[in-house]
């Protein structure tokens, strides 16, 4: 495993690239990332978290256009985006047809999120892809905040952990769209009352 600085951005974008798993630290805590280009690299995912393989991960972007390929953006959704992407925040959207049974697993629908960090968003960026980004941890333990903690975690199974602070060691807020329904799946930073709040207006 690669001990990684925020700036050894090449270095981060070329573990991407190649196809192999980096963790990093976001606004909430360390997320676990691989290019969403396969199914190779989901189940990657999957036995490193030693998760069962029934559950989609979130897709990571780097701006709104990347959700506009593969979800259902209504009006409502619209304006929770603009309010509070990017940020700690993950919508459950209801995927488009056809889109790589590896990210909806066929439930039609995925999580997506544009997390607060300039060089998060650069990474992403560079690599060319979404990434689909769980937090870095083993299922059902709790997340890492720090490269000690993945490192704990993964040892060799990763291929790099980019050194940092999560700013608020909280996971984000999720909130799935159905139709014109806003349901809270997990609490975190943005509450409930401020998404229906942004809705009403």
């Amino acid at each position: 495993m690669q001990i990684l600085e925020k700036n050894d951005l090449k270095k981060c974008v070329d573990i991407l690239n190649a196809n192999e798993l980096l963790a990093f630290p976001t606004e909430t805590v360390f997320g676990l990332g691989i290019k969403a280009t396969s199914e190779e690299n989901y189940l990657k995912l999957v036995k490193a978290k030693k998760r069962p393989s029934d559950k989609p991960f979130t897709l990571m972007c780097s701006k709104v256009e990347d959700f506009d390929k593969i979800c259902e953006i209504n009006e409502l959704t619209q304006k929770i985006i603009q309010k509070f992407m990017p940020g700690p925040i993950t919508l459950i959207l209801k995927t488009k047809k056809d889109v790589p049974h590896f990210l909806d697993l066929g439930s039609g629908y995925v999580g997506v999120r544009i997390p607060d960090d300039k060089f998060i968003l650069k990474m992403i960026s560079e690599a060319g892809s979404p990434l689909l980004v769980p937090s870095a941890n083993i299922s059902s333990f709790p997340p890492a905040k720090n490269e000690k903690e993945v490192i704990a975690y993964f040892g060799d199974e990763i291929s790099g952990v980019v050194k940092g602070e999560c700013s608020n060691g909280v996971a984000s807020s999720i909130f799935k769209i159905e139709n014109s329904n806003i349901i809270e799946l997990r609490k975190g930073p943005i509450s409930l009352a401020e998404v229906l709040e942004v809705c009403k207006k």
